[in-house]
């Protein structure tokens, strides 16, 4: 997956947390000139430090004149309601609205930032066995959900940050 000149013609959808990852991520489409938006989720479950999450997101989209979209959910009131644990939670929220975005705007592909090191993502994909999940599973299939950065290493991310001066929000949670 790592040659991503193949999108060049397409409508790209980032999820952007703010981190590393997805500031690398970031800033790989941008130097390739590939088309896209980026999409914030505002899980509002860190205060303050969520809040400025979403800051960083949107000023780095203002100075690269890139679409912002921004959505803040009550995190825990839907995992209560729904009995389910928070990274299920954040996870099904943020699918889901980004699978709005693509319908309402058409994208073509929506991209998320999880790369080698990314165990938790892979574990949930391997055992998925609740319907919802599987439910889920489907429709990430369905809607070209696509990871660049799976076959990269945490140290070759922030080999890359470090080597072009990025800049990201440290996210000790990881959600």
């Amino acid at each position: 997956g790592k040659d991503l000149t193949k999108f060049k013609s397409k409508k790209i959808l980032l999820a952007h947390s703010g981190g590393i990852d997805s500031s690398v991520l970031a800033d790989i489409l941008l130097k390739l000139k590939i088309d896209f938006s980026i999409a914030h989720c505002n899980f509002q479950l860190r205060g303050a430090e969520s809040d400025n999450d979403s800051k960083f997101v949107s000023v780095w989209c203002d100075r690269y004149n890139i679409p912002f979209f921004y959505s803040k959910f009550s995190t825990k009131e839907y995992c209560e309601i729904n009995n389910i644990n928070i990274q299920l939670g954040t996870r099904e929220l943020r699918y889901k609205w980004f699978f709005e975005l693509q319908n309402i705007f058409y994208f073509d592909f929506i991209f998320t930032a999880h790369h080698l090191n990314d165990q938790f993502e892979t574990f949930l994909i391997n055992s998925s066995r609740g319907s919802g999940l599987k439910g889920l599973l489907g429709i990430i299939n369905k809607n070209k959900v696509v990871r660049p950065l799976l076959f990269i290493s945490k140290k070759e991310i922030i080999n890359y940050a470090k080597k072009n001066n990025l800049s990201w929000r440290e996210d000790n949670s990881n959600i």
